[in-house]
């Protein structure tokens, strides 16, 4: 794994002024503006890195990311509306439609009219979807374990309670 880069010397002063950031001026024309300290910046970042090593080891197993999002959606023995996958996956559903008739088409998923309401298509894995989840989570365990080992201090619990206020904070409106 490759070294965190280390930051150019900068002095306590500096380093405190960064933990203590300002939100940035909306009136102001941005020319204060610093990615490295947008935590957009490192959101956008991580993610589109971890897509992109998420998407080349799914290719080794058959798969891809948009089937990733789907097979990791729907808990094994339990079955979920198309918009509930749709929303989960943060694709819109339209496209998930399409691409839960391919897997229907593969063998992957099953598809049937929900009982308490026809409108709603309830999917679930299907046997061959059930080892294509395995596949998948074993690929993504890999990354995390790469991305994540030696950080045994890192406080998962309170990332996931930050990230989850962010999206909320964003989802208002």
């Amino acid at each position: 794994m490759k070294d965190v880069e280390q930051e150019p010397m900068v002095t306590k002063a500096t380093k405190a002024k960064r933990r203590s950031a300002t939100p940035p001026d909306p009136n102001s024309d941005g020319s204060e503006f610093d990615a490295r300290e947008w935590p957009f910046f490192w959101l956008t970042h991580a993610t589109g890195l971890y897509l992109s090593r998420l998407e080349r080891g799914l290719k080794k197993v058959g798969l891809d990311i948009g089937r990733w999002r789907v097979l990791m959606c729907v808990q094994p023995g339990q079955a979920l509306s198309v918009s509930e996958i749709s929303e989960l996956a943060i694709v819109k559903l339209p496209t998930m439609m399409k691409l839960i008739q391919r897997m229907e088409a593969e063998g992957l998923v099953s598809c049937e009219a929900r009982a308490t309401d026809g409108r709603v298509t309830d999917v679930s894995l299907t046997k061959d979807g059930l080892a294509a989840r395995t596949r998948a989570w074993q690929t993504a365990g890999k990354i995390f374990s790469r991305v994540f080992t030696g950080d045994e201090g890192m406080d998962f619990d309170a990332l996931n309670r930050q990230l989850r206020q962010v999206v909320v904070r964003l989802e208002d409106d």
